[in-house]
Parts: structure tokens; C-alpha cells; sequence
């Protein structure tokens, strides 16, 4: 006859240690749970069914014993969840001998109880009727008076193994086999794990026998028993689901908060937008590719065409005309920059969002080779206003927030000024282009020598990084909404003015 019992653990956990072993040293975990195991988990239900019914006492003593041989006759299997895999294991500290603490004081103090670092050993199955345990035994003996006195002690299980282990078992009928069962074998193969079992012959006062007995503690495995061995189910290879991406709405600014040990300073703009600037490139290079190791200087034409807003370059590498590509600012406090911002007049793409994001998502080096300064990039939702100046607020006053580079030289060989060629008229110039009103007053006042963007020389491939710079204020005749950047360097962060 064929008997079926259909387990489940509502917690998801089934905690056991085999027989007689160190649970750190625990190779294998207890799975599949061992008969030797559920023969006793019975019985024990089996003298609560004695406490609850009267005058019942001689007739479960005759039913154990015949529950014992019917299981030590039968021929075990198991269906097994095919998700079950071992988990890692819980730590913690258990009360151990109750003495006075400390015990090596002179005067030793309160009684209480030391404690030990015990860990508890699980596997990780099923929490629901979906995918059960499902233990298939196969023999001769099962007879109804026994089924039904097999089915009230089930119905009182509440654990199984340790008390953290709740579990529900019932006995089935027609359960449908899913997966190849696991089977038991004598000797062991390569993978198998050792499952204590009842030896067939094995009696009711050998599964009754307490682990102090020194019948027991004096053996490697309780008097009744041996180990078999069972080859458990590959366990199925997690797949992972790429989720769609999210569609990136338009937008013309995307912001990061900057943070970093030593605080970056405004005279460092260029030298960080640039190093951002790079970045982005190479990011827009892999995520167009789908190559990891793709880089932006073998990028094809095509390519380089499609970039041309945030390069502002040509695929012949000629500078692009009319200011409508990507400018990189670093904004925020006058004493010292707290956002890193990039700003187009056109909105922004996906592609091209994504490849912005991406090179923020790693530290970015301050000075030159592997320095371990750093600033790191935090992404800003759009709940954050944008910093002054480009929120598109207008005002009548503006002033230099980094300084401002002049396109052409201002001075001649000789320390005089060319003609047409002053800060002040520079800046008219300039603003004239970019369709502003003419300022009614400008005022300039020298900051020093300032690091621009680099432009390589065709002729010696080296030119001078380091400007003159400016502090500029302009005031107009009527509000005038920015970003107002001008001058050299304007796209890598120079020459950016905020409200006065």
C-alpha cells in the first residue's frame, strides 16, 4: 500500500541539524528531512493523543508499535520544492550555565545565566500549498485502525525539527508526481547526502530511546538506524528578467549634488566639467555600441553626428556654431560649488540622459592620475528647483559666479588694449549675439588667471590653459531671463552669471 503525506512550512523555513553534528560544522543541512526524524515527531503526538483521550493508553501502545514497523518496512521517496535551497544560517546568543557572574572575581556577583553563540541551521522552502514536501511510502503494513491513528497525530504536529520550524502535514491521496522523486540509495554517489533511516527491524523502545540514554550517546547514530543516501534535485538557475526602461520625460536640465571629503573649489570648474564631459562621451559611445569597451575617440562619424549636441563637435571635429549644445555648470554657494548641472536649450534625449546618469554613477577624480580625491555625484529629481540663474527667473542685476574668460585677447604685445577688443566690449559683443538686451552698465574687475578648456594646436598639439579672468556685473534696463554664460570656457562653466 501506498501512503502519501503532504508537508508545508507556512514560514518558509525548515530548521534541522542531522544527527549527532556540530551545527558550525554542518556540511550538508538535513535535507531531505530524515524518516528517522518524522517517526518520532509522530510519536510524540501519539502520548499527547494518550493525555487527551481516556482509557486509551493500551490501545496507541499497540498502534505505536505497529506504526514503527510499517514505517521501518516501507520504502521511502520525496517529492522536494524545486525553489528549497539552503539559507545561511541564523547567529545568536543562547542561555548556557546559570552560576554568579563574573566567575573570576574575587567577590563574585548576582547568579545569572553566562551565554554561548549557537547557530541554527535552516533550509528555505516553499510557504504555501503550491509546493509542498511530499513523502511517498511504499509497504505492506499500513492497515485502516493504523491510517486513522496515523491521521490524528499528524493533525497535532504544530513543528517539525527545532521549534522555529511550523509546520502542516496531512496524508494525501493521488498527489501528482511534478519532478523526478528523490530516491534512496545504500551507497553514496558523488553529490548524494547521508538521511538517517529506520533500520527495517528497528523496534518502538529504540525510536523512544532520550539522546542521554547511553545506548544512544555512547554510538555514532541512535540504535534502530543507518544512514542511506539521496541525490538532491538541481536547484533551477534563477532567470533574470530585464524589466523594461523606463521612458525618460524631456527635459533641458538635469542636476547632481555634489559630494566630497575636500570640497571642490570654483577656480577648478573646467578641470572637473571636462573630466564629466569625457565621461558622458564615453557612456553615449557604449550605451549607442552595446559594448562595454567601446571608446569615444574610435567613435565612427555617425556617431559622433548623433553626440554633436552634447560634444559640441562636428564629425570632422570642427567647434560647433551658435552655442546650442550642452553646457556643464558648477553652481551654488558663492564660496563654494554644491551642485554640478547640465543644461541645454534643447531638451535633452533618452539616449542622451542615460549616458549623463551613467557617467555619474562612479566617482569622479579631482586632480590628475589615480588621486584618491574624489567627488561623487548625486542624482536630483525634479522636486528640487534649479540653482540661480538657470531657473529662468529674470532680474535686472547679474553677476559673475565663475569668472569670465574673453574670447580674443585684450591686450597687445606692448600692454595696450586693442581696439574693440576690451573686457567691456567683449561682453556687449557677446551679448548682443545671444539676442539679450544691451546692458546699461558694465562693470569689470580683474580675478586673476583662471584654467580654461583646453584647445589643441594644429600646429605645435599644445596650447596655453591658463586665462585671464574676470569679475563682471551687468545691469539692464529690464529683467532679462537667464542662464547668461559667456565667454571662453562658457559651455565647460565659465563666465556663468546668477542675480545679483
Amino acid at each position: 500500500m501506498q501512503l502519501i503525506l503532504e508537508q508545508t512550512f507556512p514560514l518558509g523555513r525548515f530548521h534541522a541539524t542531522p544527527w549527532k553534528v556540530f551545527p558550525y560544522d554542518d556540511p550538508h543541512g538535513e535535507w531531505p528531512p530524515s524518516p528517522w526524524r518524522l517517526v518520532r515527531a509522530v510519536l510524540a503526538r501519539s502520548y499527547q493523543l494518550d493525555r487527551e483521550v481516556a482509557d486509551s493508553t493500551e490501545t496507541h501502545a499497540t498502534l505505536r508499535e505497529s506504526l514503527v514497523r510499517a514505517f521501518a518496512t516501507s520504502r521511502v521517496t520525496w517529492q522536494l520544492p524545486a525553489s528549497s535551497w539552503r539559507g545561511p544560517g541564523l547567529r545568536q546568543y543562547h542561555p548556557a550555565e546559570f552560576k554568579r557572574v563574573p566567575a573570576s572575581a574575587k567577590e563574585p556577583g548576582m547568579m545569572a545565566y553566562n551565554t554561548t553563540k549557537v547557530l541554527d541551521n535552516f533550509w528555505v522552502t516553499s510557504n504555501g500549498s503550491s509546493a509542498p514536501i511530499l513523502w511517498h511510502f511504499d509497504g505492506p503494513d499500513w492497515t485502516p485502525p493504523l491510517l486513522v491513528h496515523l491521521d490524528a497525530c499528524l493533525a497535532r504536529m504544530t513543528y517539525f525539527g527545532r521549534a522555529e520550524s511550523i509546520t502542516e502535514i496531512r496524508r494525501t491521496e493521488g498527489a501528482p508526481l511534478t519532478s523526478e522523486p528523490v530516491k534512496l540509495s545504500p551507497r553514496r554517489s558523488g553529490n548524494a547526502v547521508p538521511v538517517l533511516v529506520l533500520q527495517p527491524d528497528a523496534t518502538l523502545a529504540q525510536l523512544e530511546a532520550i539522546t542521554d540514554a547511553s545506548s544512544v550517546k555512547e554510538t555514532n547514530i541512535p540504535p534502530g538506524s543507518r544512514w542511506m543516501y539521496a541525490e538532491r534535485p538541481p536547484r533551477h538557475q534563477l532567470r533574470s528578467v530585464k524589466r523594461p526602461t523606463p521612458e525618460l520625460p524631456p527635459t533641458n536640465l538635469i542636476q547632481f549634488a555634489i559630494g566630497s571629503t575636500v570640497a571642490p573649489r570654483y577656480r577648478d570648474t573646467v578641470r572637473i566639467t571636462e573630466r564629466f564631459r569625457a565621461k558622458v562621451l564615453g557612456c553615449f559611445t557604449k550605451l549607442l555600441t552595446g559594448n562595454a569597451k567601446a571608446k569615444w575617440a574610435d567613435a565612427p562619424p555617425e556617431m559622433r553626428q548623433r553626440a554633436f549636441l552634447l560634444s559640441g563637435r562636428q564629425p570632422d571635429g570642427a567647434a560647433a556654431k551658435g552655442h546650442q549644445h550642452a553646457s556643464i555648470f558648477l553652481c551654488g554657494e558663492a564660496s563654494s560649488p554644491s551642485r554640478l548641472c547640465v543644461w541645454r536649450s534643447e531638451p535633452f534625449t533618452p539616449e542622451e540622459q542615460r549616458a549623463i546618469l551613467d557617467a555619474a554613477s562612479s566617482p569622479l577624480p579631482l586632480n590628475h592620475g589615480s588621486d584618491s580625491w574624489t567627488i561623487t555625484l548625486v542624482p536630483l529629481d525634479k522636486l528640487v528647483p534649479p540653482p540661480r540663474g538657470l531657473d529662468g527667473i529674470p532680474s535686472c542685476v547679474w553677476r559673475t559666479l565663475t569668472p569670465y574668460v574673453p574670447s580674443r585677447h585684450v591686450y597687445d604685445r606692448k600692454g595696450q588694449v586693442k581696439n574693440a577688443c576690451s573686457v567691456e566690449s567683449q561682453v556687449a559683443e557677446e551679448l548682443a549675439k545671444r539676442a539679450n538686451a544691451t546692458p546699461a552698465t558694465i562693470t569689470v574687475e580683474d580675478a586673476g588667471w583662471v584654467k580654461v578648456h583646453r584647445k589643441v594646436s594644429k600646429d605645435t598639439g599644445q596650447t596655453n590653459s591658463d586665462k585671464r579672468g574676470y569679475l563682471v556685473a551687468l545691469t539692464f534696463n529690464e529683467p532679462v531671463p537667464g542662464p547668461i554664460s559667456l565667454g571662453s570656457s562658457s559651455h565647460f562653466g565659465l563666465g556663468l552669471f546668477v542675480p545679483a
